[in-house]
Protein backbone atom coordinates (compact mmCIF):
# COMPACT_ATOMS: atom_id res chain seq x y z
CA UNK A 1 0.00 0.00 0.00
CA UNK A 2 1.57 3.37 -0.85
CA UNK A 3 1.83 5.96 1.78
CA UNK A 4 0.41 9.37 0.38
CA UNK A 5 2.55 11.97 2.84
CA UNK A 6 4.38 12.39 5.56
CA UNK A 7 0.52 12.40 7.38
CA UNK A 8 -1.36 10.21 5.43
CA UNK A 9 -1.24 6.15 4.02
CA UNK A 10 -2.13 2.78 5.02
CA UNK A 11 -2.34 1.95 8.28
CA UNK A 12 -1.52 -1.54 9.52
CA UNK A 13 -3.79 -3.71 12.26
CA UNK A 14 -1.93 -4.27 15.56
CA UNK A 15 0.16 -7.14 15.86
CA UNK A 16 1.10 -9.41 18.98
CA UNK A 17 4.39 -8.36 20.66
CA UNK A 18 5.80 -11.82 19.03
CA UNK A 19 4.98 -10.73 15.90
CA UNK A 20 6.39 -6.91 16.18
CA UNK A 21 9.73 -8.55 18.15
CA UNK A 22 10.07 -11.07 15.01
CA UNK A 23 9.22 -7.73 12.38
CA UNK A 24 12.04 -5.71 14.04
CA UNK A 25 14.53 -8.50 12.85
CA UNK A 26 13.76 -8.33 9.78
CA UNK A 27 13.32 -4.73 8.90
CA UNK A 28 15.37 -3.03 6.43
CA UNK A 29 15.56 1.02 6.66
CA UNK A 30 17.13 2.38 3.32
CA UNK A 31 16.74 5.35 1.02
CA UNK A 32 15.01 4.73 -1.65
CA UNK A 33 15.71 6.54 -5.55
CA UNK A 34 13.44 9.56 -5.34
CA UNK A 35 11.93 10.72 -8.89
CA UNK A 36 11.14 13.68 -9.59
CA UNK A 37 8.94 13.27 -13.36
CA UNK A 38 8.09 16.62 -15.22
CA UNK A 39 6.02 16.65 -18.75
CA UNK A 40 9.73 16.70 -20.56
CA UNK A 41 12.73 16.37 -18.07
CA UNK A 42 13.06 13.35 -15.63
CA UNK A 43 15.45 14.32 -12.41
CA UNK A 44 16.47 11.10 -9.81
CA UNK A 45 18.62 11.10 -6.90
CA UNK A 46 19.45 8.76 -3.66
CA UNK A 47 21.00 8.79 -0.64
CA UNK A 48 22.93 6.82 1.38
CA UNK A 49 24.47 7.75 5.40
CA UNK A 50 27.85 7.85 6.53
CA UNK A 51 29.78 9.03 8.84
CA UNK A 52 29.52 12.58 7.92
CA UNK A 53 25.51 12.23 7.67
CA UNK A 54 23.54 11.76 3.88
CA UNK A 55 25.87 12.21 1.55
CA UNK A 56 24.22 11.95 -2.36
CA UNK A 57 24.70 8.19 -3.58
CA UNK A 58 23.92 9.33 -7.62
CA UNK A 59 22.07 11.72 -9.55
CA UNK A 60 20.29 11.27 -13.23
CA UNK A 61 18.69 13.07 -15.59
CA UNK A 62 16.63 12.52 -18.90
CA UNK A 63 14.61 14.33 -21.00
CA UNK A 64 11.85 13.27 -23.52
CA UNK A 65 9.90 14.52 -25.63
CA UNK A 66 6.31 14.97 -24.80
CA UNK A 67 4.15 18.26 -27.12
CA UNK A 68 0.59 15.67 -26.78
CA UNK A 69 -0.53 15.99 -23.04
CA UNK A 70 0.18 15.56 -19.91
CA UNK A 71 2.54 12.32 -18.15
CA UNK A 72 -0.20 10.62 -17.83
CA UNK A 73 -0.73 10.71 -21.60
CA UNK A 74 2.87 9.76 -22.26
CA UNK A 75 2.82 6.53 -21.02
CA UNK A 76 4.41 4.53 -24.07
CA UNK A 77 7.11 7.39 -23.98
CA UNK A 78 8.08 7.58 -20.31
CA UNK A 79 8.22 3.82 -19.39
CA UNK A 80 11.45 3.13 -21.12
CA UNK A 81 13.07 6.04 -19.97
CA UNK A 82 12.12 5.63 -16.80
CA UNK A 83 13.60 2.10 -17.25
CA UNK A 84 16.99 3.03 -17.92
CA UNK A 85 17.02 5.97 -15.30
CA UNK A 86 16.90 3.68 -12.61
CA UNK A 87 19.97 1.93 -14.28
CA UNK A 88 21.89 4.90 -13.90
CA UNK A 89 25.38 5.10 -12.20
CA UNK A 90 25.09 5.66 -8.68
CA UNK A 91 21.28 4.53 -8.42
CA UNK A 92 20.49 1.22 -6.54
CA UNK A 93 17.81 -0.51 -6.52
CA UNK A 94 13.83 -0.13 -8.23
CA UNK A 95 12.44 1.32 -4.69
CA UNK A 96 11.23 4.55 -5.39
CA UNK A 97 9.67 7.91 -3.93
CA UNK A 98 8.04 9.59 -6.50
CA UNK A 99 5.68 13.03 -6.48
CA UNK A 100 2.65 13.39 -7.91
CA UNK A 101 2.36 15.37 -11.15
CA UNK A 102 0.99 18.60 -10.13
CA UNK A 103 -1.38 18.70 -12.90
CA UNK A 104 -3.83 16.19 -11.75
CA UNK A 105 -3.67 17.73 -7.97
CA UNK A 106 -6.44 19.72 -6.00
CA UNK A 107 -5.05 21.92 -3.74
CA UNK A 108 -6.96 24.45 -1.72
CA UNK A 109 -6.82 25.13 2.12
CA UNK A 110 -10.08 25.51 4.89
CA UNK A 111 -10.92 26.41 8.03
CA UNK A 112 -12.97 23.91 10.19
CA UNK A 113 -15.04 23.12 13.67
CA UNK A 114 -15.15 19.63 14.32
CA UNK A 115 -18.52 17.89 14.98
CA UNK A 116 -19.49 16.59 18.27
CA UNK A 117 -17.43 13.30 17.93
CA UNK A 118 -16.43 13.80 14.76
CA UNK A 119 -12.64 13.01 14.14
CA UNK A 120 -10.68 15.65 12.05
CA UNK A 121 -10.74 13.57 9.04
CA UNK A 122 -14.34 13.05 9.10
CA UNK A 123 -14.30 16.88 9.35
CA UNK A 124 -11.70 17.71 6.37
CA UNK A 125 -13.59 15.14 4.33
CA UNK A 126 -16.87 17.21 5.04
CA UNK A 127 -15.47 20.56 3.87
CA UNK A 128 -13.51 19.35 1.45
CA UNK A 129 -16.75 18.62 -0.83
CA UNK A 130 -17.34 21.85 -1.71
CA UNK A 131 -14.02 22.46 -3.37
CA UNK A 132 -13.89 19.00 -5.36
CA UNK A 133 -14.39 18.99 -9.06
CA UNK A 134 -14.96 15.43 -8.68
CA UNK A 135 -17.39 13.08 -6.77
CA UNK A 136 -15.97 13.07 -3.05
CA UNK A 137 -15.91 9.02 -3.25
CA UNK A 138 -13.39 9.46 -6.13
CA UNK A 139 -10.80 11.54 -4.34
CA UNK A 140 -7.88 10.76 -2.07
CA UNK A 141 -7.77 13.63 0.00
CA UNK A 142 -4.57 14.24 2.29
CA UNK A 143 -3.70 17.35 4.57
CA UNK A 144 0.14 18.00 4.37
CA UNK A 145 -0.47 21.09 7.21
CA UNK A 146 -2.62 21.01 10.13
CA UNK A 147 -3.30 23.65 12.88
CA UNK A 148 -5.24 24.57 15.40
CA UNK A 149 -6.70 28.19 15.55
CA UNK A 150 -7.05 29.81 19.27
CA UNK A 151 -9.72 31.55 19.96
CA UNK A 152 -13.41 31.95 21.84
CA UNK A 153 -14.72 28.55 19.82
CA UNK A 154 -13.10 25.05 20.94
CA UNK A 155 -11.79 22.84 18.38
CA UNK A 156 -10.96 25.06 15.14
CA UNK A 157 -8.33 23.81 13.02
CA UNK A 158 -7.12 25.13 9.35
CA UNK A 159 -5.59 22.93 6.73
CA UNK A 160 -4.00 22.56 3.65
CA UNK A 161 -5.79 20.04 2.02
CA UNK A 162 -4.17 17.97 -1.15
CA UNK A 163 -7.00 15.80 -3.75
CA UNK A 164 -6.34 13.87 -6.09
CA UNK A 165 -8.90 11.59 -8.86
CA UNK A 166 -8.72 7.62 -7.70
CA UNK A 167 -8.58 6.71 -11.12
CA UNK A 168 -5.47 8.89 -12.21
CA UNK A 169 -3.13 7.84 -8.79
CA UNK A 170 -4.08 4.26 -9.90
CA UNK A 171 -3.17 4.89 -13.72
CA UNK A 172 0.21 6.83 -12.36
CA UNK A 173 0.85 3.59 -10.47
CA UNK A 174 0.47 1.38 -13.25
CA UNK A 175 2.69 3.37 -15.14
CA UNK A 176 5.36 3.24 -12.71
CA UNK A 177 4.90 -0.12 -11.94
CA UNK A 178 5.33 -0.94 -15.76
CA UNK A 179 8.50 0.68 -15.68
CA UNK A 180 9.64 -2.56 -13.33
CA UNK A 181 9.70 -0.14 -10.07
CA UNK A 182 8.32 -0.57 -6.95
CA UNK A 183 6.58 2.62 -5.33
CA UNK A 184 7.16 3.51 -1.52
CA UNK A 185 5.99 6.32 -0.97
CA UNK A 186 3.71 9.13 -3.36
CA UNK A 187 4.16 12.52 -1.86
CA UNK A 188 3.98 16.14 -3.28
CA UNK A 189 5.89 19.13 -4.43
CA UNK A 190 5.71 21.40 -1.71
CA UNK A 191 6.04 18.75 0.85
CA UNK A 192 9.35 17.49 -0.48
CA UNK A 193 10.85 21.09 -1.40
CA UNK A 194 9.79 21.82 2.53
CA UNK A 195 12.04 18.77 3.77
CA UNK A 196 14.76 19.57 1.66
CA UNK A 197 14.94 23.04 2.93
CA UNK A 198 14.83 22.30 6.50
CA UNK A 199 17.71 19.96 6.24
CA UNK A 200 20.08 19.70 8.26
CA UNK A 201 19.09 22.46 11.00
CA UNK A 202 17.29 24.95 8.96
CA UNK A 203 14.64 26.69 11.38
CA UNK A 204 11.88 28.71 9.97
CA UNK A 205 10.93 31.49 12.76
CA UNK A 206 8.87 33.41 10.58
CA UNK A 207 6.86 32.64 7.26
CA UNK A 208 8.97 32.09 4.03
CA UNK A 209 8.23 31.50 0.24
CA UNK A 210 9.61 28.56 -1.20
CA UNK A 211 9.61 27.91 -4.39
CA UNK A 212 10.49 25.64 -7.36
CA UNK A 213 10.60 27.22 -10.62
CA UNK A 214 10.87 24.32 -13.19
CA UNK A 215 11.35 23.73 -16.58
CA UNK A 216 7.66 24.05 -17.70
CA UNK A 217 5.85 25.16 -14.51
CA UNK A 218 6.59 26.36 -10.97
CA UNK A 219 5.72 25.93 -7.66
CA UNK A 220 5.21 28.93 -5.40
CA UNK A 221 3.91 28.45 -1.97
CA UNK A 222 3.98 30.59 1.70
CA UNK A 223 5.16 28.05 5.00
CA UNK A 224 5.64 28.70 8.45
CA UNK A 225 7.18 26.30 10.82
CA UNK A 226 4.27 24.73 11.94
CA UNK A 227 1.74 25.03 8.71
CA UNK A 228 1.59 25.75 4.88
CA UNK A 229 -0.36 28.73 3.96
CA UNK A 230 -0.34 28.75 0.33
CA UNK A 231 0.34 26.14 -2.37
CA UNK A 232 0.44 26.89 -5.87
CA UNK A 233 1.32 25.69 -9.48
CA UNK A 234 1.77 27.82 -12.39
CA UNK A 235 2.04 26.84 -15.85
CA UNK A 236 5.28 29.38 -16.07
CA UNK A 237 8.91 27.96 -16.03
CA UNK A 238 12.30 28.38 -17.69
CA UNK A 239 11.03 26.58 -21.15
CA UNK A 240 9.49 30.01 -22.18
CA UNK A 241 12.24 32.22 -21.80
CA UNK A 242 15.26 29.60 -23.53
CA UNK A 243 12.65 28.90 -26.44
CA UNK A 244 12.16 33.39 -26.74
CA UNK A 245 15.89 33.29 -26.97
CA UNK A 246 16.54 30.62 -28.96
CA UNK A 247 13.85 32.37 -31.84
CA UNK A 248 15.20 35.88 -30.98
CA UNK A 249 18.80 34.62 -31.34
CA UNK A 250 18.13 31.99 -34.01
CA UNK A 251 19.52 29.78 -32.31
CA UNK A 252 19.61 25.93 -32.36
CA UNK A 253 16.90 24.51 -29.95
CA UNK A 254 19.23 21.12 -30.17
CA UNK A 255 21.99 23.18 -28.38
CA UNK A 256 22.99 24.53 -24.43
CA UNK A 257 23.85 27.84 -26.37
CA UNK A 258 20.39 29.74 -24.83
CA UNK A 259 21.09 28.29 -21.05
CA UNK A 260 24.85 29.41 -21.51
CA UNK A 261 23.61 33.04 -22.26
CA UNK A 262 21.43 32.40 -18.92
CA UNK A 263 23.65 31.62 -17.05
CA UNK A 264 26.44 34.07 -17.81
CA UNK A 265 24.00 37.18 -18.78
CA UNK A 266 20.59 36.49 -17.39
CA UNK A 267 19.06 39.73 -15.44
CA UNK A 268 22.61 41.38 -14.64
CA UNK A 269 21.77 44.33 -17.06
CA UNK A 270 20.13 46.98 -14.57
CA UNK A 271 23.38 46.30 -12.30
CA UNK A 272 25.99 46.09 -14.68
CA UNK A 273 25.51 49.66 -15.79
CA UNK A 274 27.78 51.39 -13.07
CA UNK A 275 29.95 48.41 -12.25
CA UNK A 276 33.52 47.32 -13.79
CA UNK A 277 33.42 44.55 -16.08
CA UNK A 278 36.15 41.75 -15.60
CA UNK A 279 35.86 40.41 -18.93
CA UNK A 280 39.08 42.35 -21.13
CA UNK A 281 38.54 40.06 -24.05
CA UNK A 282 35.22 42.17 -25.28
CA UNK A 283 34.98 46.29 -25.09
CA UNK A 284 32.61 47.15 -22.08
CA UNK A 285 30.10 48.99 -24.06
CA UNK A 286 29.58 45.67 -26.16
CA UNK A 287 29.37 43.77 -23.24
CA UNK A 288 26.90 46.07 -21.83
CA UNK A 289 24.61 45.69 -25.49
CA UNK A 290 25.00 41.99 -24.61
CA UNK A 291 23.65 42.04 -21.45
CA UNK A 292 20.64 44.18 -22.47
CA UNK A 293 19.82 42.45 -25.55
CA UNK A 294 19.77 38.97 -22.98
CA UNK A 295 17.77 41.30 -20.53
CA UNK A 296 15.28 42.45 -23.13
CA UNK A 297 14.17 39.16 -24.61
CA UNK A 298 13.74 37.04 -21.17
CA UNK A 299 12.31 40.18 -19.11
CA UNK A 300 8.42 40.12 -20.22
CA UNK A 301 8.47 36.07 -19.23
CA UNK A 302 10.49 37.11 -15.69
CA UNK A 303 7.52 39.46 -15.20
CA UNK A 304 4.83 36.99 -15.54
CA UNK A 305 6.66 35.23 -12.93
CA UNK A 306 6.81 38.15 -10.97
CA UNK A 307 2.84 38.85 -11.40
CA UNK A 308 2.58 34.90 -9.74
CA UNK A 309 4.75 35.89 -6.71
CA UNK A 310 2.23 39.12 -6.44
CA UNK A 311 -0.89 36.62 -6.31
CA UNK A 312 0.85 34.08 -3.92
CA UNK A 313 1.90 37.42 -1.55
CA UNK A 314 -1.31 39.01 -1.66
CA UNK A 315 -3.15 35.82 -0.61
CA UNK A 316 -1.10 35.63 2.07
CA UNK A 317 -0.91 38.58 3.74
CA UNK A 318 -4.90 38.48 3.19
CA UNK A 319 -4.80 35.58 5.31
CA UNK A 320 -3.12 37.21 8.03
CA UNK A 321 -2.38 40.79 8.23
CA UNK A 322 0.69 40.93 10.26
CA UNK A 323 2.62 37.93 8.61
CA UNK A 324 5.98 38.66 8.05
CA UNK A 325 7.82 37.06 4.94
CA UNK A 326 11.23 36.56 5.73
CA UNK A 327 12.42 35.59 2.75
CA UNK A 328 12.08 33.80 -0.90
CA UNK A 329 14.21 31.05 -1.55
CA UNK A 330 14.36 29.42 -5.20
CA UNK A 331 14.99 25.95 -6.07
CA UNK A 332 14.93 24.37 -9.66
CA UNK A 333 16.33 24.82 -12.93
CA UNK A 334 15.79 28.72 -12.09
CA UNK A 335 18.50 29.05 -10.09
CA UNK A 336 20.72 28.94 -12.87
CA UNK A 337 19.27 32.69 -13.93
CA UNK A 338 21.80 34.87 -13.26
CA UNK A 339 21.14 37.84 -11.10
CA UNK A 340 17.67 36.43 -10.57
CA UNK A 341 17.27 37.17 -6.67
CA UNK A 342 18.67 40.46 -6.87
CA UNK A 343 15.43 40.95 -9.68
CA UNK A 344 13.15 39.29 -7.41
CA UNK A 345 14.25 40.83 -4.40
CA UNK A 346 14.11 44.43 -6.30
CA UNK A 347 10.45 44.05 -7.87
CA UNK A 348 9.18 42.44 -4.36
CA UNK A 349 11.01 43.70 -1.82
CA UNK A 350 11.57 40.35 0.39
CA UNK A 351 15.32 39.30 0.83
CA UNK A 352 15.71 36.31 -2.23
CA UNK A 353 17.98 33.28 -2.41
CA UNK A 354 18.69 30.79 -5.13
CA UNK A 355 19.50 27.28 -3.69
CA UNK A 356 22.06 25.37 -4.94
CA UNK A 357 20.54 21.95 -2.98
CA UNK A 358 23.91 20.05 -3.32
CA UNK A 359 25.81 22.69 -0.85
CA UNK A 360 23.40 20.87 1.71
CA UNK A 361 25.05 17.51 1.73
CA UNK A 362 28.13 15.63 0.84
CA UNK A 363 28.63 14.15 -2.69
CA UNK A 364 30.14 10.56 -3.26
CA UNK A 365 32.00 10.10 -6.56
CA UNK A 366 28.89 8.99 -8.55
CA UNK A 367 26.50 11.78 -7.18
CA UNK A 368 29.21 14.62 -8.41
CA UNK A 369 28.05 16.56 -11.39
CA UNK A 370 30.44 18.41 -14.35
CA UNK A 371 28.24 21.83 -13.97
CA UNK A 372 27.37 22.22 -10.02
CA UNK A 373 25.26 25.10 -11.42
CA UNK A 374 23.05 22.35 -12.19
CA UNK A 375 22.21 21.45 -8.84
CA UNK A 376 19.43 23.38 -8.63
CA UNK A 377 17.59 21.06 -10.63
CA UNK A 378 17.37 18.45 -8.59
CA UNK A 379 15.82 19.80 -5.64
CA UNK A 380 12.59 18.14 -5.76
CA UNK A 381 14.28 14.40 -6.70
CA UNK A 382 16.23 15.08 -3.60
CA UNK A 383 13.81 16.23 -1.24
CA UNK A 384 11.66 13.05 -2.47
CA UNK A 385 14.71 10.80 -1.66
CA UNK A 386 15.14 11.99 1.57
CA UNK A 387 12.21 9.80 2.70
CA UNK A 388 13.80 6.79 4.95
CA UNK A 389 11.47 3.83 4.15
CA UNK A 390 11.47 0.92 6.13
CA UNK A 391 10.17 -2.86 4.67
CA UNK A 392 10.62 -6.25 5.60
Amino acid sequence: MVALSDKGGHREPARSGEELQNTVVALNSKYPIGIDIGKNNIYAAQLKENRRGLVIRGLAHREYDNETGGILEARKILIPVLRDIVKAKGLKGKRVVVNFPSEYILSFPISFQLGKGETVEAAIMRNSRQYLTFPLEEAIIDYPSLTSVSGDEENRYKASVIAARKDQMTNYLSLLKAAGMTVEVVDFGVSSLLRLHSYPQEIIENSIILCNIGYSQSLLSVVSKDSIWVQRTVARGIRTVLKNLQANLELSPDSDKAKVLLKKYGLFYEDCLDCQLPDDKIHPDEMRDMYRAIYQIINPQIEELVHEFHKVIGYARSERQDAVLEGIYIYGPGTFIRHLDHYLEKRLNIPTSLINPLTKMGLSENGKLSDLSEGGSFGLALGLAMRKVTWL
